[in-house]
């Protein structure tokens, strides 16, 4: 690897131990530097997890990163206007329905096996995703709707797709990372080989060159790239050569390897080190995109929780000042409602998402818990208000967040049961119906998101089981509701009628933090946060 530092090198220091910037510097800004000047150079990129199969329709948030660079996509989200923009298709239509969509094809695209990006791939793709490959055990793509038809026309290079109902947040399925356009090659492949990157035949900035499963991937620059989205700040070819993707789940290591030169740049650091790296020279980004807020998610299935004074109590005994003050940077901030400000019809609802400990009090007693025992637990019929909680595997900083959740929750007597697993067992374990809380929240580019994750027939995170038709109904009239005040109308809804409810307890606006050492220039990150190499330069070449 033609870079300062060998792959090798840092593989032993592995072995041995709306957006909001929290800092900046010229190095990260508008340049006036040439574009010859820019060309060149490796750049090293520490993540804090392992990414997983690789396939398509898998959406596992740590594989955001390496799809975005590989494969584009119909349309994009500009990172800083959030709009939809022309990439592969350069323009489209919508009739008044909300039915029909036509999209003219870019000309001149090919995937990196050479074979061309056109408006016949483009509908094999739709109708792949739509429907998924059930005899390789494919599934479909969870956010688009049911399409009844693909059009195509190959002199107009027009791509039409007919939807079986209005779909409000198609734009936006299009715009994601699992619905990247990819070459026959991947889509006639098997599921297993789908499921490894070198397999992922796009028409990106950027080519899978090898992966060592665990240790790393590494991405080289696609020659003749010339197709970038018409808001990109350049056109043609990335700057980079390459870019090495090196997984390592230690925080203090991967810190460690930063500072020491062996990286670049790197996802996730713990509050502290943040200080210390904007003290040395490297920047920290805290980048806070349109999604879902960082929150818990309660199951009516589980003991307790299926009286609302107990979740309202949950809900009031949490001070979110004090969390952000006392672990977090000025990068973070409490959360008011389930979606963050930015999304589509947010919501202030810091009026019920507050710290209310003499309103806790009185709801638990309201609900006959009057009693506590020697620890100070609240106790009713002879059981102790207990609810629980796994440490989440996909936040860094959830142990010591949810420590001192359950040292406020233990003031107004409920006892929190902090549970830990792994990676592989943590969605099983979180699935359990008696787990009486779950982390959920990311960034998403749009508030489909919702119904994904609350709908009776879809997620069911509250496990409701149907019985809630008011909050089914809300969430399945916003897909199809395509009149945008009328939208934004349900969606404010929905919020009442969450936080009203206390279903799901908002504790912090999710926020992605990234340190990038000085030499490192035009650091940008798309939409859903994750960084997009396209534009970044390096001084080291």
């Amino acid at each position: 690897m033609a870079r300062r530092f060998g792959r090798f090198r840092l593989a032993a220091c592995i072995a041995s131990t709306a957006v909001v910037v929290a800092s900046c510097s010229q190095a990260h800004g508008a340049t006036e530097t040439g574009s010859h000047v820019k060309q060149g150079g490796d750049l090293v990129y520490l993540d804090a997890e392992v990414t997983a199969s690789m396939q398509i329709q898998v959406s596992y948030w740590q594989n955001s990163l390496v799809k975005d660079q590989l494969l584009d996509r119909l349309v994009y989200q500009d990172p800083e206007t959030f709009e939809f923009v022309p990439w592969i298709a350069q323009s489209w239509t919508v009739d008044e329905p909300g039915t029909t969509y036509q999209f003219v094809i870019r000309a001149g695209v090919t995937y990196s096996d050479g074979t061309p990006l056109d408006a016949a791939s483009v509908k094999r793709n739709i109708e792949w995703l739509a429907e998924g490959d059930k005899p390789k055990g494919i599934p479909r793509n969870a956010w688009f709707p049911k399409v009844t038809a693909v059009d195509t026309d190959a002199a107009a290079r027009t791509v039409t797709v007919h939807l079986a109902e209005p779909n409000a947040p198609f734009l936006a399925a299009l715009s994601m990372n699992t619905a990247g356009l990819v070459a026959d090659t991947t889509i006639d492949a098997s599921k297993e080989d789908q499921s490894v990157v070198t397999n992922l035949i796009g028409s990106g900035p950027f080519v899978a060159e090898s992966e060592i499963p665990n240790k790393e991937i590494r991405l080289v620059k696609r020659r003749g790239y010339d197709w970038a989205p018409a808001t990109a700040k350049h056109q043609g070819e990335a700057y980079l050569d390459s870019v090495t993707v090196v997984p390592i789940e230690e925080d203090s290591i991967r810190v460690g390897a930063l500072r020491s030169g062996e990286g670049d740049a790197l996802r996730y650091t713990q509050p502290p080190d943040e200080a210390l790296l904007q003290k040395e020279g490297f920047t920290v980004l805290g980048l806070r995109t349109p999604g879902l807020a960082n929150v818990l998610d309660v199951r009516q299935t589980a003991d307790f929780v299926d009286d609302v004074n107990v979740r309202k109590a949950v809900m009031y005994g949490i001070d979110r000042d004090q969390i952000v003050s006392t672990l977090y940077s000025d990068n973070w901030k409490p959360a008011n409602s389930i979606i963050t400000e930015g999304a589509l019809g947010w919501k202030d609802r810091s009026d019920e998402v507050r710290f209310d400990p003499d309103e806790a009090n009185r709801r638990l007693d309201a609900s006959g818990w009057t009693t506590r025992n020697a620890d100070g637990i609240r106790e009713k019929d002879g059981r102790q208000l207990e609810l629980s909680l796994y440490i989440d595997v996909y936040d860094h900083t959830s142990k010591p967040l949810y420590e001192l959740v359950q040292r406020q929750l233990r003031a107004v007597g409920i006892s929190l049961q902090l549970r830990q697993t792994d990676f592989a067992n943590y969605p099983k374990a979180t699935a359990d119906p008696k787990l009486s809380l779950r982390r959920n929240g990311w960034p998403t580019a749009d508030t489909f998101r919702l119904t994904q994750n609350y709908d009776s027939d879809q997620g069911d995170l509250f496990q409701l089981e149907g019985n809630d038709p008011y909050l089914d109904g809300l969430l399945r009239s916003q897909v199809t509701e395509t009149d945008r005040s009328k939208r934004i109308a349900l969606i404010e809804q929905i919020q009442d009628h969450v936080i009203d409810n206390a279903y799901t307890i908002p504790l912090l606006l999710d926020t992605q933090i990234f340190a990038v050492a000085p030499h490192i220039h035009d650091f940008r990150n798309a939409a859903n946060s994750v960084p997009w190499f396209y534009d970044t330069w390096t001084e080291h070449k």
